[in-house]
C-alpha cells in the first residue's frame, strides 16, 4: 500500500515537472507593440534631431518635412519613382540579411551585383534568336549566378583557409569595379554606335540588350488595379519578384530543415555542431545564396530601364542595403519596408533640395540618424525585453 501511494506521488510530481509552464499572452502582445513601436519612435526622434540641423541653417523644419511628404506622395509619378528606387535596395537588403542570419558579414554585396550585371548583359546581347519567355528568365539566371559566382572566392577562403570575409569581400568590390571597367570600356565596348551630327564621342557601354532580355513595365497591372502610371515611369516587374523573393525567403528561414541550421549555426556554431549540423557546409550554401540575390540588385536597372550596361550604371547599392537588413533587423519582410523608407527618403530629398534649396547633407543627416536611432531603440527594446522576460520566468518558476 506504501509503495503503491509512493509511485503514485512520484508519476504526479513528474507530470507536474512535465507539463509546460502557460506563459500569459498579454506580455508576448506587449513586446510585440514594442517592436513595432520602435522603428516609428526612432523616426520620429531622428526628424526631431534633424529639425536641429535645419534651424541651425534657418530652414523651417515644418515647412521641409511638409515639401518632402508632399513632393514624394503629391502625384503618382513620385509614388512610382519611390516603388523603383525601392526595388533594388529590397534586393540588397535580402542578400545582406540571408547572411547576417548566419552571422556572415556580405559586405561584397557591390561588388556581387556589378558582376551579376555584367553577366546578365551579355546573355541579354549576345544570346540572339530566343522568345521573351525562355530569354529573360535566362539573363535573370545569368545574374543570379554571376553574384553567386562572385561570391564563391570569400567563402573558399573563409572555409578553407580562415579568411574573414569582410576583408576578402571588402578588396573583391573594388576587384570587381576595375575588371568591370575593363570589359565594358575594353572587351565589350559597342564600337558600332552611330553619333547624331558626327559631333561627340561614343558612349562607353555594353552593346544594347535584345527586346526578349528586357523586363516589361508594371503599367499593365497597374491598368487592371485601376492606376494610370506615367508613361516615362520605369516601375517594373522586378519589384514584384523583389516582393515573392521575400516572402519565400521568410519561408525559408522560419518553416524549412535548412532554416533552422541556418539560424542555429547563426546563434552557436559549436551548438549546432554538437547537434549534428555542419557550419562549414551551412556557412557555403548560405553565402552562395546570398551571392546568387546579390547578382539581381542591379537588374531593375539593367533590364527594367536602360537595356545596357555602361560605365556610369548606378552604384552604391550594395552598402545601402547593409543598412536596409539593420533597420529592417533582418527580417525579410520587414525589408520591404526598410526599402520602401530608403526610397522615400532619396525621394524626398530630391524634393527638398530643388524646393527648400536645402544642401543634400541636411539629407544625408536625416537618412543616417534613422538608422542610428533604429539600431540603438531597438537594442534598448530588446535589453528590456529580455530583463523582462527573465524576471517573468522566475516568478513562474517561484509560484510553481
Amino acid at each position: 500500500m506504501t509503495e503503491t501511494r509512493t509511485e503514485t506521488r512520484e508519476e504526479t510530481q513528474k507530470e507536474t515537472r512535465q507539463t509546460p509552464v502557460r506563459r500569459p499572452r498579454g506580455p508576448r502582445r506587449k513586446y510585440a507593440l514594442l517592436d513595432l513601436a520602435a522603428p516609428v519612435l526612432a523616426v520620429l526622434f531622428a526628424m526631431a534631431v534633424a529639425s536641429v540641423a535645419l534651424l541651425v541653417i534657418g530652414k523651417n523644419p515644418l515647412a521641409v518635412y511638409g515639401t518632402m511628404f508632399a513632393f514624394s506622395f503629391g502625384r503618382l509619378d513620385s509614388v512610382a519613382a519611390i516603388l523603383y528606387k525601392a526595388t533594388p535596395l529590397i534586393f540588397s537588403g535580402l542578400a545582406v540579411a540571408v547572411g547576417f542570419r548566419a552571422k556572415l558579414f556580405n559586405i561584397g554585396v557591390e561588388g556581387q551585383y556589378l558582376i551579376g550585371a555584367f553577366c546578365a548583359s551579355w546573355v541579354g546581347f549576345a544570346v540572339k534568336g530566343l522568345p521573351a519567355a525562355v530569354h529573360l528568365p535566362l539573363v535573370v539566371l545569368a545574374g543570379a549566378l554571376g553574384g553567386a559566382l562572385w561570391a564563391l572566392v570569400p567563402i573558399w577562403l573563409k572555409v578553407k583557409r580562415g579568411v574573414h570575409e569582410v576583408i576578402s569581400t571588402i578588396m573583391l568590390n573594388h576587384t570587381a569595379f576595375l575588371l568591370l571597367h575593363y570589359l565594358i570600356a575594353d572587351v565589350f565596348m559597342d564600337k558600332t554606335q552611330v553619333i547624331v551630327g558626327g559631333a561627340g564621342s561614343p558612349r562607353v557601354r555594353m552593346p544594347l540588350m535584345e527586346p526578349t532580355a528586357l523586363m516589361p513595365k508594371l503599367h499593365g497591372l497597374a491598368d487592371l488595379i485601376g492606376v494610370e502610371l506615367p508613361s516615362h515611369s520605369s516601375l517594373n516587374w522586378m519589384l514584384v519578384f523583389g516582393i515573392l523573393l521575400a516572402a519565400g525567403l521568410w519561408y525559408l528561414v522560419w518553416r524549412t530543415p535548412f532554416g533552422v541550421e541556418l539560424r542555429a549555426v547563426g546563434h552557436s556554431p559549436d551548438a549546432a555542431e554538437a547537434a549534428g549540423i555542419n557550419p562549414s557546409a551551412v556557412y557555403f550554401k548560405t553565402f552562395l545564396m546570398s551571392g546568387a540575390i546579390a547578382g539581381l540588385v542591379g537588374l531593375s536597372d539593367l533590364i527594367g530601364h536602360f537595356g545596357y550596361l555602361d560605365i556610369d550604371f548606378p552604384r552604391g547599392y550594395g552598402f545601402t542595403g547593409i543598412a536596409v537588413a539593420l533597420v529592417a533587423r533582418n527580417n525579410s519582410l520587414g525589408i520591404i519596408l526598410a526599402a520602401l523608407l530608403f526610397g522615400f527618403l532619396s525621394r524626398g530629398g530630391l524634393g527638398i533640395q530643388v524646393l527648400e534649396k536645402v544642401p543634400m547633407e541636411t539629407y544625408v543627416i536625416l537618412q543616417g540618424l534613422i538608422i542610428l536611432t533604429i539600431v540603438v531603440f531597438w537594442e534598448v527594446i530588446r535589453r528590456y525585453v529580455r530583463a523582462r522576460q527573465k524576471r517573468e520566468e522566475a516568478s513562474a518558476d517561484a509560484q510553481c
